[in-house]
């Protein structure tokens, strides 16, 4: 079998970061043969750090035309069209995170992949490695008993654009949906409801606007289905850089360490097991995980997206109003016609209650008259009982049936 052709759109910090190192756990089944960038000396130099030699295309439909898939890897407010667009052209889209501004344009995406038979997949990139995949089972498993609280923070003295993705001022200009919200609540949220495999069912959430723009400080509490309690704590603007998860159980907790975590039982303040990544087994990532889908098909990819774009929307609109929140997760539409139901038994309950109802009328309207018209002719005055029995009693009794 051929190769898959993909195209990368967006050739920035996270496709060198993340992306393309991806795409060789798959290169035996998938590569990178197309690229387009608004800024065509970006592309150049991605290939030629990595050693590609890619078609370097002038437009998005040349990319199209030239390619099976799609990785998207743009500024936020380019990924809601751009995968529209590439979904239409008939390509299956693997799209950075957050996958839409809102849970609107999420579904329009979502109902468009399946309605054409297209992988649609976003990258949440946390749900792919290997240390919190090993938690999150160790969790399941009953390693913390039950949840209590899941706290995350994630403090900074910068944003993105002066740190790790010089130059990419798009988060921090509301005009392209950049914000701590759409960069970082996006994941840790996320990653708060999928370890706890368990719904949020109401969201409080306070966002300021300090030193930028756009959304560069965030506080939310999440309160779990489960029972457990979330708490997130995301800066752009603190004193000091730091970045912790601690999770509390009735058994124990785990805690954020260099390079790992670490687990107390309960009752105690040492640590008595250690976890790294080494601790886990290796576990695809997200470029290996959507090829597969694409070769033996999918199973809802774009449900980790769309979860945590329900998320971050909760928190927009309990800073708003001031409330908590409930997110605004994705209805499936498969629910209609489980309503259509009653009505089509309905419909044929209706036939045999008209035909019982004829059934009824004509019997007795027949005997009836037959056997008073019959009784007085036999007797005697042939004359007398003629006439009542043709003039009245027979055309009463079949009105008072009808």
């Amino acid at each position: 079998m051929a190769k898959l052709k993909f195209g990368l759109i967006g050739c920035g910090a996270i496709a060198t970061r993340n992306h393309v190192p991806g795409m060789e756990k798959v290169k035996a089944n998938a590569s990178i043969t197309a690229m387009y960038d608004i800024v065509p000396e970006k592309a150049k130099e991605l290939a030629k750090k990595f050693g590609m030699k890619p078609k370097f295309c002038k437009s998005e439909q040349e990319l199209f035309d030239a390619v099976d898939a799609v990785i998207i890897a743009t500024p936020n407010s380019c990924h809601y069209p751009q995968t529209i667009r590439a979904l239409k052209a008939g390509k299956h889209v693997l799209v950075e995170k957050p996958m839409s501004y809102t849970p609107e344009q999420a579904d329009e995406m979502i109902d468009l992949a399946e309605k054409n038979g297209l992988i649609l997949q976003v990258n949440q990139s946390f749900r792919y490695i290997p240390l919190y995949v090993g938690l999150r089972q160790l969790i399941q498993d009953g390693l913390l008993g039950d949840v209590l609280t899941f706290r995350s923070q994630r403090a900074g003295m910068q944003a993105p654009n002066k740190g790790w993705s010089p130059g990419a001022d798009w988060f921090v200009d509301p005009k392209f949906e950049g914000s701590l919200v759409g960069d970082i609540a996006v994941h840790m949220a996320d990653l708060m409801q999928w370890m706890l495999n368990s719904p949020a069912k109401r969201v409080l959430g306070i966002t300021r606007t300090r030193e930028h723009k756009v959304e560069d400080n965030v506080n939310a509490l999440l309160d779990f289905e489960n029972g457990a309690t979330g708490f997130l704590e995301l800066s752009w603007t603190y004193p000091t850089s730091w970045w912790s998860i601690e999770i509390y159980g009735t058994k124990g907790s785990l805690k954020s360490i260099d390079g790992g975590f670490a687990f107390i039982p309960a009752g105690s303040t040492t640590a008595t097991k250690l976890y790294s990544a080494e601790s886990f087994p290796a576990h695809p990532n997200s470029q290996e995980v959507f090829v597969d889908s694409i070769l033996n098909g999918g199973n809802q990819n774009w449900m980790a997206g769309r979860q945590a774009i329900a998320l971050v929307t909760a928190i927009r609109d309990s800073n708003a109003s001031g409330k908590g929140e409930v997110p605004r997760n994705r209805v499936e539409k498969k629910a209609a016609p489980k309503k259509a139901a009653p009505k089509k038994a309905a419909v044929k309950k209706a036939a045999p209650a008209k035909k019982t109802v004829a059934k009824k009328a004509a019997a007795p309207a027949k005997k009836t008259v037959a056997k008073k018209a019959a009784a007085p002719v036999k007797k005697a005055v042939a004359k007398k009982a003629a006439a009542p029995a043709k003039k009245a009693p027979a055309k009463k009794t079949a009105a008072k049936k009808k």
